[in-house]
């Protein structure tokens, strides 16, 4: 038996129990990975407490952000290599997958996520081999990577699929969540000229200009995000709108943007069924795209930029692993700024 973190039924917080659970064994093809550190994310939270349409097999143990060491393998992987685990499972077969973009998979979901695949709030995960990917003599210490493979690959996705570079301007939402801090320090290492982002208080405002945010907003004095986005660009809108937030804010993000601007979409933290502001979408031409994680391969890139840059993401807090339900509900009270750990050895 190991330690673990499943819910039995899908609801609050409290739904979370700490207990003795079944260890995992290897399937044809698959690594039992003991955990070191696991990154909590909005998804957890979601995951627990239910997605329409979605169903899981439980009892259900969540964490996509999954770092560690290889105990098991049916892989041809050597006991105690140090790795981390690409989240997003598919069937590794069709052609999408075939081609590397397994995150187009008609059966993609996620690790500890939408998938049946446990997750990492536990001692130990099994998981495809294909999934795991070597840290090898990367250096990257495991906090940083246990950050990485959800909110940054997202924000790599969109930004390299929206041609974020030198001479572009971009808004994203929330400096002290995963996917806004995310985006704030991959678009400096990018070398984005004009970064804008929001922050809730001027303690989270610090925080968005401390991780290289040119321009912070603080929704604690403005309402008008995206009049504040136009009078510190002298009248012009944005180039890139990075919304994981949904309902909330997508006509305020069409609003902010230039003519022949370009919104990236990932989330909808704040709703699934947005309004769309129809004239004003044809008439500057906005481009939208969406964003579901990213592939294998751009997480490979973003390691290898996270190592040459020296990107250091920033840690809010560390909880033991027994305290997952207190994690998740600092998360849920928006509590961090920075990302939440849990200790999968304590």
């Amino acid at each position: 038996m190991m330690k673990a973190v499943p819910f039995y039924q899908h609801g609050p917080v409290d739904m979370l129990r700490y207990e003795d659970f079944p260890e995992p064994e290897p399937a044809k093809g698959q690594v039992v990975i003991d955990v070191e550190y696991c990154g909590v994310n909005h998804l957890d939270i979601w995951t627990r407490m239910g997605i329409t349409g979605k169903k899981i097999r439980l009892p259900h143990i969540c964490g996509c952000d999954i770092v560690g060491a290889v105990k098991k393998s049916a892989a041809g992987f050597d006991a105690g290599e140090r790795v981390m685990v690409y989240p997003g499972a598919s069937c590794g077969k069709c052609t999408h997958c075939k081609a590397g973009r397994e995150n187009l998979c008609s059966q993609f979901a996620i690790i500890g996520g939408t998938s049946d695949y446990n997750g990492g709030y536990a001692a130990q995960v099994a998981v495809p081999a294909r999934n795991v990917v070597r840290l090898g003599k990367m250096k990257i210490d495991l906090k940083t990577a246990a950050t990485l493979a959800v909110s940054y690959l997202t924000a790599w996705n969109m930004l390299s699929a929206n041609s974020a570079k030198k001479g572009k301007s971009l808004l994203v939402y929330g400096a002290a969540s995963g996917v806004g801090m995310a985006t704030i320090q991959l678009a400096r290492a990018m070398g984005v000229s004009t970064i804008i982002t929001t922050a809730a208080g001027p303690e989270k405002a610090k925080f968005g200009k401390k991780l290289g945010a040119h321009h912070v907003i603080d929704r604690s004095e403005t309402k008008d995000i995206a009049g504040e986005v136009f009078a510190r660009l002298g009248g012009k809108g944005v180039d890139i709108v990075i919304d994981h937030v949904g309902a909330a804010t997508w006509q305020t993000s069409i609003a902010s943007l230039m003519p022949g601007g370009r919104m990236a979409v990932c989330g909808m933290t704040s709703g699934n069924d947005a309004t769309v502001p129809v004239r004003m979408f044809y008439s500057k031409q906005v481009a939208m795209t969406g964003a579901l994680l990213g592939t294998k391969a751009q997480l490979v890139e973003l390691l290898r930029l996270v190592q040459a840059k020296k990107i250091k993401p920033v840690i809010d807090s560390v909880f033991p692993l027994k305290e997952a339900g207190q994690a998740q509900d600092r998360m849920e009270k928006g509590l961090h700024a920075g990302k939440i750990l849990l200790n999968c050895r304590r």
